[in-house]
């Protein structure tokens, strides 16, 4: 179309009626404001006008609602006025359009990405930032991690998988605030952005996710639970950056996952150096392994009848060069995180049989030995098979050995257990429930499992001076044992009064300081060697 220096229609096209919806007849000698007032002050106002006043071409691409229509158009001054070229380029804006949106999205769920995560919350962070900001009602970030959901990807297979995390964004976008922000950042990780709150509200509302996530998911003809550990980031003080909330967030996360998952944990400076310890045990574990500063501490057992040794207990230590001798506490769980998990159970049970080579080449006999294993240790494929191949290259029986588990790494996956825990007993090695009465302590379970021994958990015998229903529970739990066809041994014995209480309650063996502490090969040995 062609307009004069007075604004007014001199020529159109077949395609510029269509576009405006008049014939031509209706528009030429017309002013183009008067006839359409809606777009003054829009973009194509305003390159009509620059292009009349400066002779230099003007581009300009917007939405015309009456069309429903993308439209580029492209000014060019001449003598009489401007004229216009209008193109539709509706379906090029909608594919710009769908790639921006799978650029920013994610396409599993459809919620945003971490890019488009990182650009909400810098916005939310610059908004924070202006004069309106107030102390006191802040943004909160919270960080959310998925429990075990490898282990329901590998159980159940990626199909159920990614239906399981459809399910929870649906779950989280229904449960949202319209000013709440929810992004998918990695496999299982999920970022909400709660505006205008409190930490105090913003740990309500993570408790509310997880209890939502409690209520079971149906994928794929399954149903199955999740849980996930939280961790929330406020930004109290403006400025800062959204990256720095993102990683306080995950470390507190991180924070709640160590602290036994299916928890919330709120950020503090404390934190930061926690995780700052954490990563550099990480990095020396490698040099540990090379170096061979990891060694086994034995803690005795003997029985309660005569005081005759029935075995120990392999503790694992970490003799590190810069902080002295360290026990599982300070960094089992970094280890169990790390890519060295696998070869911990190499290196257990090479360790072991070694000892018990050398302790019976020097004259000392020891009966049996326990170590213990996490979930996926005892769960990995072949475990028996591994443990018995170990034991012949080093001439010891597989009955000098006994397995300790953990009740919470048998209910992960009690069939893999029980199949697993079966292979152990044919080959001869004994297995023994350690902490029994600490977590699920379920009956169901007990009977299906074969195993040899419950070690009684220490905090009922530590609570045993003062409390008749500790002292009832340990009679409980040798009479459950004994019926099952099982022994018991009791952990933590400190004082002879212990000792002579769970003998009278029937309990077989104990280990614990009253016996001794634990001890290196060469002193154990000599321990050995006095009974």
């Amino acid at each position: 179309m062609s307009i004069d220096r007075s604004w007014r229609f001199t020529y159109l096209n077949h395609t510029a009626e269509r576009y405006l919806q008049q014939e031509r007849q209706n528009l030429l000698g017309r002013h183009i404001w008067q006839c359409y007032p809606d777009l003054v002050d829009s973009g194509y106002y305003r390159i009509y006008q620059q292009t009349a006043a400066t002779g230099l071409p003007g581009r300009h691409t917007d939405y015309y609602a009456p069309l429903d229509t993308w439209f580029e158009a492209r000014s060019f001054a001449h003598d009489d006025g401007i004229t216009v070229l209008f193109r539709d380029v509706t379906r090029e804006h909608e594919h710009a359009a769908q790639l921006e949106f799978e650029a920013s999205h994610d396409y599993l769920t459809g919620l945003p990405n971490r890019r488009k995560c990182v650009e909400a919350l810098s916005h939310a962070v610059a908004e924070a930032a202006s004069p309106g900001f107030t102390h006191g009602a802040s943004l909160a970030v919270l960080f959310i991690d998925l429990d075990h959901f490898k282990e329901v990807n590998d159980a159940f297979g990626h199909a159920v998988g990614d239906e399981l995390l459809r399910g929870f964004a649906k779950r989280l976008l229904a449960i949202l605030k319209p000013d709440f922000f929810a992004a998918r950042v990695g496999g299982d990780e999920f970022v909400l952005l709660l505006r205008d709150t409190t930490e105090s509200a913003a740990e309500a509302f993570a408790h509310a996710v997880l209890s939502d996530l409690a209520i079971p998911f149906e994928a794929c003809g399954r149903s199955i639970s999740l849980s996930a550990s939280i961790g929330i980031a406020l930004l109290e003080e403006a400025p800062d950056s959204a990256e720095a909330l993102l990683s306080r967030a995950d470390t507190a996360m991180y924070a709640a996952k160590s602290s036994g998952r299916f928890q919330v944990r709120a950020y503090d400076g404390a934190l930061d150096r926690g995780m700052r310890d954490r990563l550099a045990l990480r990095m020396d574990i490698r040099e540990a392994f090379a170096a061979n500063q990891f060694e086994l501490h034995f803690q005795p057992q003997v029985a309660l009848a005569d005081g005759s040794p029935i075995g120990a207990e392999a503790l694992l230590r970490w003799r590190h060069p810069e902080r002295g001798l360290l026990t599982p506490y300070a960094f089992l769980d970094v280890l169990l995180d790390s890519p060295y998990e696998s070869i911990l159970v190499e290196w257990l049970l090479n360790t072991v049989c070694q000892h018990i080579r050398a302790w019976r080449r020097s004259g000392v006999f020891v009966p049996r030995i326990s170590l213990n294993l996490s979930a996926r240790q005892l769960l990995g494929a072949g475990l028996a098979d591994r443990i018995l191949h170990i034991a012949r290259a080093h001439d010891v029986s597989p009955a000098m050995l006994d397995i300790e588990v953990t009740e919470d790494s048998l209910v992960s996956d009690i069939e893999q257990a029980t199949s697993v825990l079966a292979a152990l007993k044919q080959v001869g090695i004994f297995t023994s429930l350690d902490d029994f009465g600490s977590g699920y302590s379920s009956l169901s379970y007990l009977v299906r499992l074969p195993i040899d021994t419950l070690k009684i958990d220490k905090s009922f015998v530590r609570a045993r001076v003062d409390s008749e229903k500790a002292s009832a529970v340990i009679r409980g739990i040798v009479g459950l044992a004994r019926s099952l066809g099982m022994k018991t041994i009791a952990e933590g014995v400190e004082c002879q009064s212990q000792a002579e209480e769970l003998k009278d309650a029937g309990c077989d063996s104990i280990q614990g300081y009253l016996v001794s502490r634990p001890l290196d090969s060469e002193a154990f040995a000599e321990f050995m060697l006095r009974r």
